[in-house]
């Protein structure tokens, strides 16, 4: 097959590309980025929000996910309120999570951290129509509140 030292670096490297650019691409389609819109709190707070409206795109959530620009997060729809349950499975960073109800924030839960191996499972939840996942930290800042 290869002969010769320079025949085998040709294609160690050929093949760490393919690899390179085949992990790249799976990365990318694993969780794509959903279609967006703004949500506004009190008045005030802006934020651009991918829109979970399936079953699927809900349980997938932000899974995979590196991190959260600030000012985005992903907003979770629901037909009619009903009890959310919320766990960090699959996830790299910390959230926090707003339930919102008839337009009302009800329930924050700060600085959710990412399930570990080592960690207990816990689930996150209230009743809402809505939920609103950003990036750790986010509640404080911007001084929301229930």
């Amino acid at each position: 097959m290869f002969t010769s030292l320079r025949g085998w670096v040709r294609f160690g490297l050929a093949a760490a590309c393919l690899c390179a650019a085949f992990g790249q691409a799976v990365a990318v389609e694993v969780n794509p980025p959903l279609r967006t819109g703004t949500l506004v709190i009190a008045d005030r707070v802006s934020v651009t929000v991918e829109l979970a409206r399936s079953v699927q795109e809900q349980v997938r959530g932000l899974s995979g996910r590196r991190g959260l620009k600030a000012g985005h997060g992903m907003l979770f729809v629901y037909p009619r309120p009903q009890p959310v349950g919320i766990w960090m499975k699959d996830m790299r960073f910390s959230l926090d999570i707003l339930w919102i109800r008839d337009g009302r924030i009800v329930h924050i839960e700060e600085n959710a951290p990412p399930l570990t191996a080592v960690g207990p499972e816990r689930v996150y939840t209230a009743t809402a129509d809505f939920v609103l996942e950003v990036p750790a930290g986010f509640s404080a800042r911007e001084k929301i509140r229930v």
